[in-house]
């Protein structure tokens, strides 16, 4: 009798913490993800203007696609950093403090890089259609953070999400160092 009410218990813990887990993993959608893997495609900045249509958005996106790929063209001396920050519609605090954290490292350490065109970022609602393909690319359904380097025609992407969301929010200098590091790695 006392094995079986001990198993019912367990079960019954087990299945609490199963769910605990489903939860916190799924706030925000955030998705696992390889580091410094390799991301080939579109570097384009996304049209994110919502009076347009889904075509005249995909037909804005080709242009765009089409400007970066002769800017980056013509200037392959040095590398480009893209940075984007994803979230969805109702955003948690975390992913505002990832957001938060990223404004003030490139504010803080690299005003005059942003200045110079050489980083670029982008804040991207994966809700709204226009921002579809880029969400595609980079495998955001939900809150994201992925530095991409661009030199000489070749993209390497490191997704920090996992750190933004164990860090920005409760240990914020720790996520500033990680994501300079990260930035001034990819500008060498």
């Amino acid at each position: 009798m006392l094995k079986i009410l001990f198993m019912k218990k367990t079960t019954i813990f087990f299945a609490f913490v199963l769910i605990l887990c489903t939860l916190f993993f799924s706030s925000c959608g955030e998705r696992n993800k390889t580091e410094n893997q390799s991301v080939s495609g579109d570097t384009s900045l996304v049209s994110q203007n919502k009076n347009t249509s889904i075509g005249e958005a995909i037909k804005d996106t080709a242009a765009v696609e089409n400007k970066n790929n002769q800017i980056a063209s013509a200037n392959t001396a040095l590398p480009e950093v893209l940075i984007y920050n994803f979230h969805v519609t109702n955003r948690c605090a975390s992913c505002i403090a990832i957001e938060e954290g990223t404004t003030k490292t490139l504010n803080t350490y690299f005003s005059a890089e942003v200045k110079q065109g050489r980083i670029k970022r982008q804040v991207l609602n994966v809700d709204d259609a226009a921002n579809q393909k880029i969400s595609e690319k980079y495998q955001a359904f939900g809150s994201g953070l992925y530095i991409t380097r661009v030199f000489k025609g070749k993209e390497t992407t490191t997704d920090l999400t996992g750190d933004g969301f164990k860090y920005a929010k409760n240990k914020e200098d720790k996520f500033i160092e990680i994501l300079k590091n990260t930035i001034a790695n990819y500008l060498k």
